[in-house]
């Protein structure tokens, strides 16, 4: 899965909505445009055979507003009906070692925290199943895992535990699942309608107030707060913070157990969550404002800033004749490349995850290549999309007897 996998997946009808945007997360009309971006590929998780397929790449514009009720960032103009998931849509992130360690220490310290031995698990968003075989075979589990890209369906042994992958969105229809456990990683911040989300999600649960969710997603608000320019892609739709992803559980009928953030310096937001025993649930808007944060207000112009810099190096990139790759096929590599005119300057970019190499990135059509690659390429500059991954991608390079000068994006 951006993460473990970003899938939109609940099933949701296209409605025609009158009158001005409403907030997703607390329904007001306060909304604030806060950042503005043209033109960018729809599926980041989909790469294309051809050169001029990638160009031909579906592209949309993004608009993020930001309510000043209770803080929520979102697309405005996000339309769910233009993205794709199906099987063949890749961001897988296990051929890291840096995340399959992390993603290890989180199934350790779920079972642990959970007591999940013999458990029915049911993840939502379950890409591949990477995270959710390997909860399943080290608590003996069964695992049931819900996604539109899985690659094959039915029931599949773990160890001494199983699996059951169902290709579906998530929806009404599987309300009447039965599990002790529920979780959900990098997919929440792409559903458009969170709040009809979690309420699915606690009908699913039915009564019982003893089952623990557990939710990851995309730390926003720090990488708008450390200038991450390149962190917004189509997408993701949903921009949390600690606060509006927590005060949308609780809202939603969850009492929150814990909150926190995980992974590298805190590029996850986590909840843990239960069923509240006294029902929270409502939608209305909240009676206090919040503003807009100074960091939201300002991330426009970051952006610009970074913009500046950007094409400034690109000149000189070309003037010196340097050879240069991008390293990192994600939501931030693609919003780098298609953000910036990087024809002519980029011709490759890195990417470790073999399902993607020999292909080409939706819209600046980058041929995809291995890190192998760059021992007969040579790079001058190898300009890295996620600093979290610097040092294992100075470490690769340099195995492959690489000197280039490494820059973070």
């Amino acid at each position: 899965m951006t993460q473990h996998a970003i899938n939109q997946i609940v099933e949701t009808p296209v409605t025609v909505v009158s009158g001005p945007p409403r907030c997703a997360g607390c329904g007001s009309t306060d909304l604030v445009d806060v950042f503005e971006s043209t033109r960018q590929p729809i599926n980041v998780g989909i790469v294309y055979d051809t050169v001029e397929q990638a160009r031909r790449a579906p592209v949309a514009d993004i608009t993020l507003a930001c309510c000043r009720t209770c803080g929520f960032v979102s697309n405005r103009i996000f339309d769910l009906s233009r993205v794709t998931f199906e099987p063949g849509y890749e961001v897988a992130l296990k051929h890291s070692a840096i995340f399959r360690e992390f993603t290890s220490s989180v199934v350790d310290r779920l079972i642990e925290r959970f007591d999940l031995h013999g458990k029915r698990i049911c993840e939502i968003g379950c890409g591949a199943g990477y995270f959710l075989r390997l909860i399943t075979e080290r608590g003996e589990n069964h695992g049931i895992g819900i996604d539109p890209t899985v690659p094959s369906v039915g029931h599949q042994q773990a160890n001494c535990g199983s699996v059951e992958f169902i290709r579906d969105h998530y929806g009404e229809q599987h309300v009447g699942i039965e599990s002790d456990f529920v979780c959900c990683l990098s997919v929440f911040e792409d559903i458009p309608r969170p709040v009809e989300f979690l309420t699915t999600v606690r009908r699913m649960i039915g009564d019982r107030t003893d089952v623990p969710l557990y939710f990851e997603v995309f730390n926003a608000f720090q990488a708008i707060q450390n200038r991450e320019t390149w962190s917004i892609h189509y997408e993701q739709c949903n921009y949390f913070s600690r606060a509006t992803l927590t005060d949308l559980f609780r809202r939603c009928g969850f009492e929150v157990t814990d909150a926190g953030t995980c992974y590298q310096g805190g590029q996850y937001l986590y909840v843990e969550a239960v069923p509240a025993k006294v029902s929270s649930h409502g939608t209305d808007v909240l009676s206090e404002s919040v503003g807009v944060p100074t960091e939201i207000a300002e991330f426009a112009s970051r952006h610009r800033q970074r913009l500046e810099y950007w094409n400034q190096q690109f000149r000189e990139f070309q003037r010196e004749q340097q050879r240069v790759v991008l390293w990192g096929t994600g939501g931030k590599g693609i919003s780098f490349l298609n953000t910036l005119n990087t024809r002519g300057v980029i011709e490759y970019a890195v990417e470790s995850n073999p399902d993607k190499q020999g292909q080409f990135i939706a819209g600046s059509a980058q041929r995809i290549v291995s890190p192998e690659f760059l021992t007969q390429y040579q790079p001058d500059t190898i300009i890295v999309t996620n600093a979290l991954y610097l040092e294992e991608m100075r470490q690769q390079a340099s195995a492959l007897g690489v000197t280039a000068e490494f820059l973070v994006a």
